[in-house]
């Protein structure tokens, strides 16, 4: 009896421990279909099939399962050991609080990617990047205390993934505004993420303490916003938005670099992960190499139909809100904030050579769209999208440049419908390097800082 009860708590010991490769496999699949999984995640998700696979196996094909689990007793023993330290180190860990700082990326972080120059005109071919002790990207803050600390905050036009981190526009900002005025050495750091709206922007403000300790913060945005009024072919967007954005604070707060996969959110996993990030970032190693391609979702845009565009009047709605309450955070932290209209490449008049480079303006999923709005509709939405910036910057007094009335619509200035080329985020960067020094604390003289354009030409 004793034997028999010894078994059948064995066989329910083995059965009961592939929970935790079930959960690490649907884990994973999870951030697969949320495109947010990593290499290592990859290879964890098939450890944990083959563990899945190989375990009933093992059990089913042998013919002695009794003598079969008293060999698996010792292992079993082990792992349910190591959960239970594990359980316990967690819950040590959480009741102490050990997270990290509030950061964007991994400080530390390390990446290298190449970009195939016949589908990326115009962009670095080698691009690293590097993320500075904030978890922003740029380069770490000099200790001393006259310095003049700028932030840009944004999507994927301001993160500018394809360029080198000294070609980017925030990057090339610093490089400009130290170059053509010696009142105050100034620093820009990079807090752009990709597919960020508004209402991302609000968080980051709220959470990342180096924003409200920035002497100027810089917003780009409308992007996002408009293509998710697109998306959602003119539906409400907002609650899906903050239920987003709820994930990206927490993801801020935290120090969780990547709300999924779910086992990324353990203490434990955080703790070892800032031990070498911490590594990382004094060896300036690791470096992953990744390659970046855009073609499949250019081919998808020339597949697809054209559709009519959607009612733009609820997202116009949503996106003046949302700028309304991003205008009341910055006067209510007393944060100078200055917000940047969108340029893109977008125009009625766009040659067939160029419509070949657009990927954006999709109505429905993003990689199964129902079809695209015509360039003619996406150039007007825009304009409305920052039009509406625009008027909130009047109504409350924050300050706005219309960063898209001077930007030329050429292949020269980008390489889709709003990512930058090199020459695109140098223009982008020597054309608010011209407003920022007609303001104060510079308050350059306009013929001098005329006289200095002219020069940079």
């Amino acid at each position: 009896m004793v034997e028999t009860r010894r078994s059948m708590w064995l066989t329910a010991a083995y059965w009961l421990h592939l929970f935790l490769p079930l959960f690490l496999l649907v884990d994973v699949l999870h951030a697969r279909w949320l495109q947010m999984q990593q290499t290592t995640d990859t290879v964890l998700g098939i450890l944990s099939a083959l563990w899945l696979l190989i375990a009933p196996i093992a059990y089913f094909v042998t013919r002695d399962r009794a003598k079969f689990m008293m060999r698996a007793r010792g292992p079993l023993v082990s792992f349910y050991a190591v959960i239970f330290t594990f359980a316990v180190v967690e819950l040590g860990l959480r009741v102490l609080r050990q997270d990290m700082p509030p950061a964007i990326w991994r400080p530390g972080l390390r990446l290298v990617f190449t970009a195939d120059p016949h589908i990326f005109p115009g962009v670095s071919k080698v691009t690293h990047f590097r993320a500075n002790e904030y978890g922003l990207r740029g380069p770490s803050l000099p200790g001393r205390k006259d310095i003049y600390k700028i932030v840009a905050v944004g999507g994927s036009t301001t993160l500018c993934l394809m360029l080198d981190d000294q070609a980017t526009w925030p990057q090339q900002l610093m490089q400009e505004l130290d170059n053509r005025q010696n009142k105050l050495e100034v620093w820009v750091a990079n807090a752009g993420v990709n597919g960020h709206t508004v209402a991302h922007h609000l968080v980051t403000l709220g959470s990342l303490p180096i924003l409200r300790q920035a002497n100027l913060v810089v917003f780009l945005a409308g992007i996002n916003d408009f293509q998710d009024t697109l998306a959602h072919e003119g539906k409400p967007t907002q609650a899906l938005i903050e239920q987003d954005t709820e994930g990206f604070r927490e993801h801020l707060l935290s120090g969780d670099y990547s709300s999924y996969p779910l086992y990324r959110r353990l203490r434990v996993y955080r703790f070892f992960r800032r031990a070498t990030d911490l590594a990382i970032e004094r060896t300036n190693r690791g470096q992953q190499e990744e390659t970046l391609d855009e073609s499949g979702l250019r081919k998808l845009r020339r597949s697809e139909p054209i559709l009519p565009m959607p009612d733009l009047s609820v997202g116009l709605v949503e996106y003046r809100k949302r700028l309304e309450d991003l205008a009341g955070e910055c006067h209510l932290l007393g944060v100078r904030c200055l917000f940047i209209t969108q340029p893109s490449l977008w125009h009625s008049d766009l040659s067939p050579s160029l419509q070949k480079l657009l990927i954006f303006g999709w109505l429905g999923l993003k990689f199964q769209p129902k079809g695209y709005a015509s360039v003619s509709d996406l150039e007007s939405g825009m304009d409305s999208y920052n039009q509406v910036m625009l008027d909130i910057c009047k109504e409350t007094a924050v300050e706005c440049y219309d960063l898209a009335a001077v930007v030329p619509k050429d292949s020269s200035i980008f390489y889709d419908d709003v990512h930058f080329t090199e020459k695109g985020a140098q223009f982008v960067a020597h054309s608010l390097t011209t407003y920022i020094l007609s303001q104060p604390p510079f308050n350059l003289p306009s013929e001098s800082v005329a006289a200095d354009t002219n020069r940079s030409k």
